[in-house]
């Protein structure tokens, strides 16, 4: 499985409810919304790799696992 941040291979978590969450060397551990996910591949866009690993490692403090929705990736693309 690839992560959705930086592509690079990462673990499939199995999580319930409306995400997928991964768990990079790089990226660390992190859910995405499904509808980020889908909004992201119908657009063609990525996240922007260091902007994003800066806004994980920030959450981190606050919660163990970060969780992406629209309004955080609206930030950080």
């Amino acid at each position: 499985m690839n992560c959705l941040i930086c592509a690079g291979t990462a673990e499939r978590i199995n999580c319930k409810g409306a995400w997928e969450e991964r768990d990079c060397p790089s990226c660390g551990r992190y859910r995405v919304a499904d509808a980020l996910v889908l909004t992201l591949m119908e657009q063609g866009q990525i996240f922007d790799v260091g902007k994003t690993r800066e806004w994980l490692a920030n959450r981190r403090r606050i919660e163990c696992v970060p969780c992406i929705e629209v309004e955080e990736a609206l930030l950080i693309l």
